[in-house]
């Protein structure tokens, strides 16, 4: 019994059946089991006479068998029986103590659905418990987790909104960059192009990250301005798996697809590209050489679509197969330095299932590798 609900209506009717039990015990108990002798008529005493008058018998005395002894009452409340007392009682009892058993721990209940919402990456979730609200120690605790939950979604929104507009000013910069590079490559000598090729190099990867910074804000505010249409995403996923296989020949890896015909879904086609994208060439990256990066798309009974990505490489530790969907997040800092990810492309793919209401999980294989699993919901009919 751990629900807190369950343990109070248990002590609760205990209490209330052993107070009962022991209230009919002491009334069965102390009530006398014959009624009063009802008094004797003056028309009967006249009849009998009296015996100590002169010339007047006494009557003979009647046998044993003739008198009549009245019945004792039943126990308990005249004319009821006694079990049904106790099975009313112990009904109305039990009635009476989940009553307040329910009332004593509503307020946790609520408490606890706001929990849930907040862990859940909804900010906005209250308990409700306002200032006229009962001010017992559950209600203070209530308002407390409020100021908290407000705290904490000022905190969330400064930080994504400071993302956003660094994102957005290091663009110019860097759009200035790019052309005093160009310019400068015309006046520069030709022993100076290897230099200007890794300035280049670097500003598009800079590029790149502010784009992808741009997208996981985007994705982490909860937009729901995002264009919406019907995807087939068998095609999208087949167009993803052929530009990944021709990128990986040249390292001797290969891709191949094992797709079921699945119905088309709404989404946002973009997105839904750019998170399959992530997830392939994270794999393609980290397969071993020689092997094969294998992606298979069916549906999973009738509500959902799976699509498993599953490589051949090294896997991640256990304790890392939460984290690695995190902004940021490096299993090992010198291999993803010499990869070049930069820790949001995961993050960019689980935002975005999230957003189509699916969800992404990721899981070691027995026989090694790394597999990432990503469920979306069909539509209803």
């Amino acid at each position: 019994m751990r629900s807190l609900f369950v343990r109070l209506f248990f002590w609760f009717w205990l209490t209330v059946v052993l107070s009962g039990g022991i209230f009919f015990l002491v009334a069965i108990k102390t009530r006398p089991e014959f009624p009063p002798r009802p008094p004797v008529s003056f028309h009967r005493e006249q009849q009998a006479g009296d015996p100590t008058q002169p010339g007047m018998q006494q009557p003979a005395p009647l046998p044993p068998s003739a008198v009549h002894h009245p019945e004792p009452p039943p126990h308990g409340f005249p004319g009821f029986p006694l079990i049904a007392q106790l099975v009313i009682y112990f009904v109305v009892g039990g009635l009476a103590c989940y009553l307040l058993a329910w009332r004593l721990t509503a307020p946790i209940r609520r408490l606890r659905r706001a929990a849930q919402q907040l862990a859940q990456g909804d900010l906005t979730a209250r308990a409700g418990f306002g200032a006229d609200a009962r001010g017992d120690e559950v209600a203070d605790l209530g308002r407390d987790f409020d100021r908290m939950a407000e705290q904490l979604e000022v905190l969330m929104s400064a930080q994504k909104q400071l993302v956003r507009d660094i994102s957005h000013e290091l663009r110019s910069p860097l759009a200035r960059l790019n052309v005093a590079l160009g310019l400068a490559r015309r006046e520069a000598p030709v022993s100076a192009a290897a230099a200007f090729d890794r300035i280049e190099q670097e500003s598009d990867r800079l590029n790149q990250m502010i784009s992808e910074l741009l997208t996981l804000t985007l994705l982490e505010s909860g937009s729901k301005t995002l264009e919406k249409k019907q995807v087939d995403l068998a095609a999208l996923t087949a167009e993803v798996v052929h530009d990944a296989d021709f990128e990986a020949a040249g390292s001797g890896r290969s891709v191949q697809l094992m797709a079921t015909p699945v119905p088309l879904l709404p989404g946002n086609y973009e997105l839904l590209r750019r998170a399959l994208e992530n997830v392939v060439r994270n794999a393609v990256r980290y397969t071993a050489p020689g092997t094969v990066v294998e992606v298979r798309l069916e549906p999973d009974g009738t509500e959902q679509v799976c699509l498993r990505v599953r490589d051949h490489g090294p896997g991640v530790p256990e304790d890392a197969l939460s984290a690695i969907f995190k902004p940021f997040f490096r299993v090992a800092e010198a291999r993803d330095r010499q990869s070049g990810g930069t820790g949001i492309g995961l993050a960019i793919t689980a935002g975005t299932i999230r957003h189509h209401g699916g969800s992404v999980t990721a899981r070691n294989l027995a026989e090694g590798g790394l597999e990432v699993l990503i469920r979306l919901p069909l539509p209803v009919c």
